[in-house]
């Protein structure tokens, strides 16, 4: 998650290292909200998922307040 951060290249994550790190049963709702299959949902947020980090990141920096300040704070009480 680092390098979609920083400042740099945007390293790839892939759907085995996205189920492990999120909650299947969290994966299956979403899914099924979308209508799509688990497999596909997290296929799309390996692609897309970099992407949208790095844009909520301007300048290598997480902006307090921001929305990407606000997940990584829930997911952290989630723990």
């Amino acid at each position: 998650m680092s390098s979609w951060i920083g400042t740099g290249q945007n390293l790839p994550i892939s759907s085995e290292q996205l189920q492990s790190v999120l909650h299947s049963g969290a994966l299956e709702q979403v899914a099924a909200k979308a209508g799509i299959d688990p497999s596909q949902l997290t296929s799309m947020m390996s692609t897309l998922l970099p992407y949208v980090v790095d844009k909520l990141t301007p300048g290598g920096e997480v902006p307090e307040g921001g929305t990407l300040s606000q997940l990584m704070k829930g997911l952290a009480a989630g723990r």
